[in-house]
């Protein structure tokens, strides 16, 4: 069925706003560089990778010692100047955590009813996740993936960020190159497996890693989407469900001054329509703090670690009774 124009507007509109935000971000970030903006490509512009050879995927147990090795920052990152912070945000994550409310006894329906599932719980690691955002996120997490496993799915968590600020060492390469023009993603991607879907629970270390201030940086939700329905494509679960924990629409600094506002946007709206026609894996949100309906159709907003949980527990319970 064809969709009439009015029904168009509200969408167009969206979208037209969100890119003259971006694109205002980033004129006022490159104003302040001393340096002029990239226009925007036509939209049908194909999305490239300048390179895929310092992408990294990470377990818990990798870090931080492979994040040192991965990022560009080295010894900038907090961690080395201070790992105070790092402390202080552990025991508040984990305060947050104990102060949930204790699981009740599940009734019998509640036992099983999310068998047969299998459920990726990806966390947005950007920098404007860090401080208290990024610790109720991390208790919230923890606990709704307790809460699903007790009803009967099969649950992993991951967070996805970059290696590095400013590109790390993707766009040091570019550099070297001589700086090509509309280069594409120029950044080197991190993905870190805080829980596997290997039935075993996390480690209390696993949950400390996701608050460690190193790994906030920059996020690429398209390409993360992407990695996500792939860690999925392999479960034997009849129903393959990732749910999105996100404050916000992508933003890498070095691939939108080199290739314009709304590069990593219209990536993201390209993968996430594509996972939205095939329903497979099933696509879920939570705002963090924000809501994200523009971006993912089927979502809640939460703003603290008890919210996010029932939030989740809604959601993953809506996903199983619509089909």
């Amino acid at each position: 069925m064809t969709a009439e124009p009015a029904s168009l507007a509200p969408v167009a509109i969206s979208l037209a706003l969100t890119a003259a935000f971006l694109w205002a971000v980033v004129s006022i970030m490159m104003r302040r560089r001393g340096k002029r903006p990239v226009a925007d490509a036509p939209e049908r512009e194909p999305y490239r990778v300048y390179s895929r050879e310092y992408d990294r995927v990470l377990t818990a147990a990798d870090l931080p010692v492979a994040l040192y090795d991965a990022s560009s920052d080295r010894e900038e990152g907090y961690v080395e100047v201070d790992d105070r912070p790092w402390r202080a945000q552990i025991t508040r994550a984990e305060n947050i955590y104990r102060g949930l409310d204790e699981p009740s006894p599940l009734a019998g329906s509640e036992a099983g009813e999310f068998h047969d599932a299998a459920v990726l719980l990806m966390v947005d690691q950007s920098g404007s996740m860090r401080g208290e955002p990024m610790a109720w996120v991390a208790a919230g997490t923890r606990r709704l993936s307790e809460e699903l496993g007790r009803r009967g799915a099969s649950v992993a968590a991951a967070g996805y960020t970059t290696a590095g600020w400013n590109g790390g060492f993707a766009r040091s390469k570019w550099l070297r190159a001589g700086r090509p023009r509309r280069p594409g993603r120029l950044c080197a991607l991190l993905h870190i497996l805080y829980q596997p879907f290997d039935g075993s629970a996390p480690d209390d270390n696993a949950w400390r890693q996701m608050l460690n201030p190193d790994i906030l940086r920059e996020n690429v939700d398209g390409e993360s989407l992407q990695w996500g329905a792939g860690y999925l494509k392999e479960r034997p679960e009849r129903r393959r469900i990732l749910l999105v924990v996100s404050d916000g629409a992508p933003v890498d600094d070095a691939t939108l001054l080199a290739n314009g506002a709304s590069y990593l946007h219209r990536h993201f709206l390209t993968v996430r329509d594509a996972l939205l026609d095939a329903k497979e894996p099933e696509l879920l949100a939570i705002g963090a703090g924000y809501r994200v309906s523009e971006f993912y159709p089927v979502s809640r907003e939460a703003t603290d670690a008890a919210a996010l949980v029932r939030a989740g527990l809604e959601l993953v319970r809506g996903a199983m009774r619509s089909r």
